[in-house]
């Protein structure tokens, strides 16, 4: 009687030591690696494009490109499986957000060479956008141009507040001519102001 209680007791201990082993290990998924070249169809992928893992619009891993290449050290790529649900699964890979043409299937585990071929990106060189030529000022606005730069703005608004008040002859902001600089110069440079 001695003896099955004994065996009783081992058998409890067991358990509850070995169940979770067999419980963890029915969850446990090891990441896939990836690794290889990266090229554009016209030409070597340039350092520091990010290359993506993605299944089913997931990204399940990452790396950066580095001389033509990407996961390598430093810069690995391991696909995860988290859940463990990927097994099987295609997995796809994006550089710069561009889709490569090639696929995988992932192997919780494994570790496979996969070079990359990604379609020609579309020049990203931007067109030069022409610099308006600022039109000729009318002669009232030319008056309230404070420092002739072809424009009524906040440098003419300056040259008015530095000299509110002033009552110099040939002043640069006496924009009407009066003898001094007040609101009704104020007035002529709203009236002209520019954009």
């Amino acid at each position: 009687m001695k003896s099955v209680k004994i065996f009783t007791q081992l058998t409890a201990i067991l358990g509850i030591l070995v169940l979770p082993v067999f419980a963890f290990a029915q969850g446990l998924s090891f990441p896939h690696q990836f690794f290889g070249s990266v090229n554009f169809t016209n030409g070597a992928a340039p350092n520091g494009l990010a290359v993506e893992a993605r299944i089913n619009g997931s990204v399940v891993g990452s790396s950066v490109t580095a001389g033509g290449n990407y996961g390598y050290n430093p810069n690995l790529l391991f696909a995860l499986d988290n859940n463990g649900v990927n097994a099987g699964e295609t997995v796809e890979f994006y550089v710069d957000g561009i889709k490569a043409n090639e696929t995988a299937i992932f192997a919780s585990g494994n570790s496979s060479q996969k070079n990359l071929t990604i379609p020609a990106p579309t020049s990203t060189t931007p067109t030069p956008t022409p610099t308006p030529t600022p039109s000729p000022l009318s002669a009232a606005a030319q008056k309230v141009d404070a420092n002739k730069d072809g424009k009524i703005d906040v440098l003419d608004f300056n040259a008015l507040m530095v000299n509110w008040g002033s009552t110099s002859v040939g002043n640069v902001a006496d924009f009407n001519g009066d003898g001094k600089v007040d609101v009704f110069d104020f007035n002529l440079l709203m009236i002209n102001w520019t954009l």
